[in-house]
């Protein structure tokens, strides 16, 4: 049975994703964070929504990587919203918030930008005690920087769109377009307590365009070989290793 359907009328079963995604070395890595947009065609109107989500989620438990990880930003709590990291939804896409749902699934206490793993570096996730920011020092993306065997898939997302990984080097090394913003929210924990803190963002400075930077950087990393990008449906499918776009952004 297909699953999608793209303007030309080419049908995409599973096989066809995972046979891609093995292709651009989605399955060689110990973690696999992916930034996803599913609208690879018209979803097989037979499959129920549900259905559907877990079909494409089962991918990644087929590629035999021992840790997944994507981001379940909510965009909130620098708006004056609450964050609970139990209940605060993922506006990272329907493929996000499914995998947010999914037992064994463990969300950081990140009210900006957090993740939600499987697998066993979930453990080391929990252990770890961030320093109240999200792109920074100590911050849950230093904390991945330092782990061995991680890659960045695409899933349908654009990396010129979406590559929060860059920020966070763009961080480290201080560029001069980017400064520390803190907001003031309430957070609630797994246990339910609720309590009210301070944290820090870099953000964009005023003015500054920096998608044609990044559009330039992704054609940069695909000629160099570090992307491995293909067409896929009505969109893309890319991979790169974090030790690839580290070096390539600094």
């Amino acid at each position: 049975m297909y699953l999608f359907k793209t303007q030309n009328g080419q049908e995409i079963n599973f096989d066809n994703f995972l046979t891609t995604l093995k292709k651009i070395g989605a399955c060689d890595c110990k973690t696999l964070f992916i930034h996803s947009d599913i609208q690879f065609g018209q979803m097989n109107a037979e499959i129920k929504r549900c259905d559907f989500t877990a079909t494409l989620l089962s991918l990644f438990d087929n590629l035999g990587v021992a840790n997944i990880i994507m981001p379940v930003f909510t965009y909130s709590f620098n708006n004056e919203k609450d964050f609970d990291v139990r209940e605060s939804r993922s506006l990272m896409g329907a493929l996000s918030e499914s995998f947010r749902k999914q037992d064994g699934v463990y969300r950081t206490l990140d009210p900006m930008c957090s993740f939600a793993i499987k697998g066993k570096i979930a453990v080391e996730f929990k252990k770890f005690k961030p320093k109240n920011n999200s792109l920074g020092f100590e911050s849950y993306y230093h904390f991945l920087d330092k782990q061995d065997g991680v890659k960045y898939l695409f899933f349908g997302a654009d990396l010129a769109d979406c590559f929060t990984y860059v920020h966070y080097v763009e961080r480290i090394i201080d560029v001069p377009y980017r400064f520390d913003k803190t907001f003031s929210g309430n957070i609630t924990d797994y246990d339910g307590n609720t309590y009210k803190t301070d944290w820090t963002i870099s953000s964009q400075c005023g003015g500054v365009t920096l998608y044609e930077r990044n559009d330039h950087f992704k054609k940069q990393l695909i000629e160099e070989g570090k992307l491995l990008w293909t067409s896929f449906g009505n969109k893309e499918l890319s991979c790169i290793s974090q030790e690839d776009a580290r070096k390539s952004i600094q």
